[in-house]
């Protein structure tokens, strides 16, 4: 089964990881062949990509402290009063800081794959290999859209398709007791217009659809989208 890459785009995810990696590599150290020394450097990258990390988020809320205590000095009441001591800024960290830290640590990641006493329990105990991309089970796929209207009373739609061949759209107006069949729509985002009980008056209602594969509806109905049309 496919997996999802193992490395977040998430800067606080990666930290996540770096936190849990610190943590847990000295219990496979033997397993893999790794030496003291190897558990240490490898800990160390960890330490200094949690501390750069750290350090900058700190300097960020230390910075905005900054600000506030300047404004507070240039337009702050009750004039003529006694102001706070300045926000002092974080001491970083003493870790040995090396360049390159992501790719040294994608190094060490590759030389534990390769290790002879590797498993893909170690792996995900370490968070070294991404989750499982599971396919949920065709009756539990849902639409999840987006609306936006514009004028002509024109719906336009957007979301996913995932992999379906299109989106039976439904709409009932607001009071109304059913929905109707509106639109099919083989790509998102995309749009329909919808054909008002008054005409050149705006409408309330609410959109729905669900997904079509091979001619035949695949999961179930989205929620109910609430949309006024004019």
């Amino acid at each position: 089964m496919r997996r999802k890459f193992w490395w977040s785009g998430t800067m606080s995810d990666q930290v996540t990881l770096m936190q849990n990696f610190l943590a847990k590599i000295p219990n496979y150290g033997t397993v893999l062949g790794m030496t003291a020394a190897q558990v240490t450097a490898a800990q160390g990258l960890c330490s200094a990509f949690i501390g750069a990390f750290n350090a900058t988020e700190q300097c960020r809320a230390s910075m905005a402290a900054m600000t506030q205590w300047r404004d507070e000095i240039f337009s702050g009441e009750p004039v003529g009063a006694a102001i706070p001591a300045p926000p002092v800024f974080p001491v970083v960290e003493e870790v040995a800081y090396t360049r390159g830290t992501i790719k040294q640590f994608f190094e060490v990641r590759d030389r534990i794959l390769a290790a002879a006493g590797y498993t893909q329990a170690i792996g995900e105990d370490l968070g070294i290999i991404g989750p499982e991309i599971s396919r949920p089970a065709p009756g539990a796929i849902v639409p999840e859209l987006r609306t936006e209207t514009s004028t002509g009373y024109w719906v336009n739609l957007s979301g996913s398709m995932q992999g379906m061949d299109a989106l039976k759209v439904e709409y009932s107006r607001d009071g109304g007791a059913s929905f109707t069949t509106v639109a099919f729509l083989t790509n998102t985002p995309g749009g329909f217009q919808i054909t008002p009980q008054n005409p050149n008056q705006p409408e309330k209602g609410f959109v729905r659809a669900i997904y079509v594969k091979r001619n035949e509806e695949i999961g179930r109905y989205s929620a109910n989208y609430p949309v006024t049309v004019s």
